[in-house]
């Protein structure tokens, strides 16, 4: 960036909206890396699950939960088979094995991108704190320049 002892009042108003636009953008980022976070786990959640329904026999009754701390009793018809979601609301019957690769996959390119988005966050947050920097060395020796005391000028005395 620029020597700070060189803005103008223009140049701080242009980084005052860029800090504030960067700010935006470090919210939604933040937002995103949560819900993939989110999405990361879910998929941890039906690995385990399907991990855990392996051998389980037809027709054993177990408790299925189905949020907000709710759960059904419901009778297992196929612990062998698995319903996943591939995209656009469709989905598809797969064995176990098939599934959990699926739900595997998913992941990785969750966690890729998860890794990208906090970096692209790292990134920003540099560089609101670079703008930041700038402007409170800027505020500070303003803030000197008006504390300095002026030398009043004595008049010259006429011979």
């Amino acid at each position: 960036m620029t020597s700070d002892q060189n803005l103008s009042e223009e140049d701080v108003q242009r980084m005052a909206v860029s800090h504030q636009q960067m700010e935006y953008q470090a919210q939604a980022i933040a937002q995103q890396i949560n819900l993939v976070k989110e999405s990361i786990n879910d998929c941890d959640k039906a690995i385990y699950t399907i991990i855990g329904l392996e051998g389980i026999e037809e027709e054993h009754e177990m408790l299925v939960p189905i949020g907000s701390g709710a759960n059904i009793m419901a009778r297992i018809i196929k612990a062998d088979k698995v319903i996943v979601e591939i995209g656009a609301g469709i989905s598809v019957e797969k064995n176990s094995d098939e599934a959990k690769q699926s739900l595997m996959f998913r992941k990785e390119e969750l966690t890729k991108f998860h890794e990208k988005l906090q970096t692209d966050l790292n990134e920003l947050v540099n560089k609101i704190k670079e703008i930041e920097a700038i402007v409170s060395s800027l505020a500070d020796k303003r803030e000197q320049q008006l504390q300095e005391p002026k030398q009043p000028q004595v008049p010259m005395q006429g011979t």
